[in-house]
């Protein structure tokens, strides 16, 4: 019984170091690195239960891809200047929110982005990608609520043009006419309209729900988030 006990303590122990897991320098420094079947240089970061992404200024920009899948994100956003980096699967997390400021300013050459099986339900989150990639081509919402919503993948191609394949599957030309259409049209006005009340809630509970310490709006979040080591000078 007392082995069992201490087994247990033990356990008990180690499971409470595992649910705080945070994404240190010392972490990344003994994470695996690896060539990807595409030939690319990638970091696995994968199954740490990290809550956030944090401290990816360690890496010095030397991966081209980044293995976030099987941990605890609810925010894509916090990332240094990464040129380099093109490549970032986020499969199996919670991730509701990418910070299209943050995005677009430091990780510019993002190509691919991999979130399926997570918590992304509002289409003004498709509008935020279309903003934080602007050379996106690949993309899967695969397990997201948001695929269950109307116009989902013609709203999608239409607020990311670059796309060529969306959830595994190719972007045809006759889509993209399509979505230009619906775009003009009213039934295109109307879920903009839909959308845009989306992104209001979504920031008035943002501010509602914020933890201390962290910035209010995206702008603030980036300032209070970066270290100077870390921050783009």
């Amino acid at each position: 019984h007392k082995c069992h006990n201490t087994r247990a303590k033990k356990s008990t122990v180690c499971s409470s170091l595992y649910i705080h897991m945070r994404l240190s320098a010392e972490l990344l420094g003994q994470a695996e690195q690896r060539p990807n079947p595409l030939g690319e240089r990638e970091l696995i970061l994968r199954g740490l239960a990290i809550p956030m992404i944090e401290h990816l200024g360690a890496t010095r920009d030397a991966y081209d891809a980044i293995d976030f899948c099987d941990n605890r994100i609810t925010t894509i956003g916090n990332f240094p200047r990464l040129k380099r980096l093109s490549n970032l699967m986020f499969m199996n997390n919670a991730i509701e929110h990418i910070d299209a400021i943050n995005m677009s300013k430091n990780v510019p050459n993002l190509s691919c982005l991999i979130l399926t099986n997570n918590s992304i339900s509002g289409l003004h989150e498709v509008a935020n990608m279309g903003k934080a990639c602007p050379k996106l081509e690949f993309l899967s919402l695969l397990g997201n609520p948001i695929i269950r919503r109307q116009h989902y993948r013609l709203y999608t191609i239409l607020k990311i043009p670059t796309l060529k394949v969306l959830d595994f599957i190719k972007v045809k030309e006759a889509e993209r006419e399509k979505a230009q259409r619906l775009g003009k049209s009213a039934a295109g006005a109307a879920l903009e309209g839909d959308v845009r009340i989306e992104a209001r809630e979504a920031m008035a509970n943002a501010s509602k729900t914020f933890e201390p310490g962290e910035g209010r709006t995206a702008e603030e979040a980036f300032a209070t988030s970066f270290t100077p080591e870390t921050s783009e000078s």
